[in-house]
C-alpha cells in the first residue's frame, strides 16, 4: 500500500512561526490568568450561584497549578487521574477538567480571531507546503494541532483540501444577542456510523490536494446529535479571514436564549448551546483532546477513537514522513510511527525542529531510516522547495521569534537600541554636513563629484545601513 509519496506530521512547533503557541507558552498564558488565588475567587463566585466545588478539591488543584514543572497537558492529566481515583469527588474533578479544556480552547481561539492580519501576512512563510502539495497527489497531512493554520494555508494558496467529511452539509442559525436570526453558518458532517464503517472519503491517489487528518480534534470540529456525529465548520467566504470568521461566529453567534433568563445566553461547559431553526436547544461539543489519556481504552473521550485507526491506516500511503515540531510525547502516536517505519526498510522519517540532535530512544533501532533536521519549520520548508527569502523577510522572521521569546523585555531593548542608533546617526550627519564645501554661502556638491542621492546612500551605509541593517545589528548583538 505504501507509495512514493511524502507526507507531513505536524506538532505544535509547526505553527509557531505564524503566531500559535508552544505547549509551555500556552501554559504560561493559562497560569498567568488562572493563579491559585484566582481559582479560589472563582469558586467563591460559583458558590454564590449555587455551584462551586469543595475546598479539598480546589486546594488540590491550586497546589498543582503552583507546580512550575507541570505544563497544561500534565495538569489536565492529573485531573483525569484524580477523577479515576476519587469516588467521592469524581464529578468535581471531571467538571474542572472539562472547564480547563474549555479555557485552553478559548485561548487558542483568541489567538486566531484577534490576529487575522498577522496570520495572513505570515502564511507565505509556509509556501513550501504548497510546493509539497504540487509534488504529492494527494499530500497527506496528519496533525496533532487544534489550530486552523493548514485550513488557512489551503485557502490562501487555493489548494483543494479534504478533511474526511462527506459532501452532506447542514446550516446552523447565527443569532444576535437578542436571539434573532441574522444568518447561517455552514458545516460539513460525517455520521458516527460512517466513521465506524471506514467511510471517511479522503482524496484518492492521483488527486491534487491536501488530505488533512486532525487526530486530536480541532477548534472548528464538534460532535453533535447526542455526540454521535461530527461536523466541521465551513468558511463563511473563500479567504483566510473567512476561515477564522466561521470560528468566531460559532463561538459568538450560535446561542440559545432561555425564556427564564432572556438577558444572557445559555452556557454549558465545553459545549456550545444553540437554538436550531425551530428554536429548540441543541449542543455542539468541542473536540479538543488534551491530558494524559488520549485514545486510552480506560477513559471515555469526546472524539471518536476510530480516528486513530484512520491514522494507522492512511499513513501507509506514504513512504517518507516529515515530522515537524513534534516532541514525541504521545505514546499512542509514537507506536503508530514506529510500526509504520518498521514495516519496510524503504520508509523514511525526517524529524524537523530547532535544536534537533538526537533520535528518540524508541526509534534508535531504526536509525538508518531516520534523518534529523536542526531547523525551524519554515526554514526547512523553504529549503525543500528551493525558496530564497529576501533579507527583509529573514530579518522579520528572526525579530518576530526574538520578541515572542522575550516579550516586553525585547521591545524595550529594541527601543533603546533604535534610540542609540538615532543619536549616532544624528551626530554623524551633523558632522558630515559641517564638513561639506561652501560656495557663496551655499553647500556645493559639484566639487565632490557626486549627486545628493549618492551622497545620502554613502552616509547611510557608513552609519550602519538601512532599517533592515539596523535590525540585523540589533539581533546579532543579542545572539538571536
Amino acid at each position: 500500500m505504501s507509495l512514493s509519496l511524502t507526507g507531513l506530521f505536524l506538532g505544535a512547533g509547526a505553527s509557531y512561526e505564524v503566531g500559535l503557541p508552544l505547549v509551555w507558552e500556552l501554559t504560561t498564558e493559562l497560569k498567568n490568568w488562572l493563579t491559585p488565588d484566582k481559582l479560589r475567587d472563582l469558586n467563591a463566585g460559583w458558590r454564590t450561584q449555587g455551584g462551586g466545588h469543595s475546598d479539598e478539591v480546589i486546594e488540590d488543584v491550586a497546589r498543582i497549578l503552583a507546580m512550575p514543572d507541570l505544563h497544561y497537558e500534565s495538569i489536565l492529566g492529573y485531573l483525569e487521574t484524580q477523577y479515576s481515583r476519587q469516588s467521592q469527588f469524581q464529578q468535581e474533578y471531571h467538571g474542572l477538567y472539562s472547564w480547563l479544556v474549555e479555557m485552553v480552547y478559548h485561548l487558542l481561539c483568541i489567538r486566531h480571531t484577534k490576529n487575522v492580519s498577522y496570520i495572513e501576512q505570515h502564511l507565505s512563510y509556509y509556501e513550501g507546503i504548497a510546493h509539497l502539495a504540487a509534488l504529492n497527489k494527494p499530500l497527506w497531512i496528519f496533525s496533532l494541532n487544534h489550530d486552523l493554520i493548514t485550513e488557512a494555508l489551503s485557502t490562501h494558496y487555493k489548494i483543494p483540501m479534504n478533511c474526511g467529511f462527506t459532501e452532506e452539509t447542514i446550516t446552523l442559525p447565527r443569532r444576535d444577542k437578542s436571539g434573532a436570526k441574522i444568518g447561517d453558518l455552514k458545516a460539513e458532517i460525517i455520521s458516527g456510523e460512517q466513521l465506524e464503517n471506514g467511510v471517511m472519503p479522503f482524496f484518492q491517489v492521483g488527486t491534487t490536494g491536501i488530505n488533512l487528518l486532525k487526530i486530536h480534534g480541532a477548534l472548528d470540529v464538534f460532535t453533535f446529535r447526542d455526540g454521535k456525529d461530527l461536523l466541521r465548520l465551513l468558511p463563511v467566504e473563500d479567504s483566510v479571514s473567512g476561515v477564522i470568521d466561521a470560528l468566531r461566529a460559532a463561538n459568538e453567534e450560535l446561542i440559545y436564549i432561555h425564556p427564564a433568563a432572556p438577558k444572557r445566553p445559555a452556557k454549558a461547559t465545553n459545549e456550545i448551546a444553540y437554538a436550531d431553526d425551530d428554536g429548540e436547544m441543541q449542543f455542539l461539543r468541542r473536540t479538543l483532546l488534551a491530558g494524559a489519556y488520549k485514545f486510552d481504552s480506560r477513559r471515555n473521550q469526546v472524539l471518536p477513537p476510530r480516528l486513530l485507526d484512520y491514522f494507522k491506516s492512511n499513513i501507509n500511503y506514504i513512504s517518507t514522513l516529515i515530522c515537524v515540531g513534534y516532541g514525541f510525547g504521545d505514546i499512542h502516536i509514537n507506536q503508530v510511527i514506529r510500526g509504520w517505519l518498521e514495516f519496510s526498510a524503504d520508509r523514511n522519517l525526517e524529524i524537523v525542529g530547532p535544536g534537533t540532535k538526537t533520535i528518540p530512544p524508541f526509534l534508535l533501532h531504526l536509525a538508518p531510516q531516520i534523518a534529523l533536521k536542526d531547523s525551524s519549520a519554515t526554514e526547512y520548508l523553504d529549503t525543500t522547495a528551493g525558496i530564497q527569502r529576501s533579507k527583509h523577510d529573514r530579518i522579520e522572521k528572526r525579530l518576530s521569534v526574538y520578541i515572542r521569546n522575550h516579550g516586553i523585555k525585547a521591545q524595550t531593548e529594541l527601543h533603546e537600541f533604535m534610540g542609540q542608533h538615532l543619536e549616532h546617526l544624528t551626530s554623524m550627519l551633523v558632522e558630515k554636513v559641517k564638513s561639506l564645501p561652501i560656495r557663496n554661502g551655499d553647500i556645493d556638491l559639484s566639487s565632490l563629484g557626486t549627486t545628493p542621492e549618492e551622497l545620502a546612500h554613502s552616509w547611510m551605509t557608513e552609519a550602519g545601513g538601512n532599517n533592515d541593517d539596523v535590525l540585523e545589528a540589533f539581533l546579532n548583538s543579542k545572539g538571536a
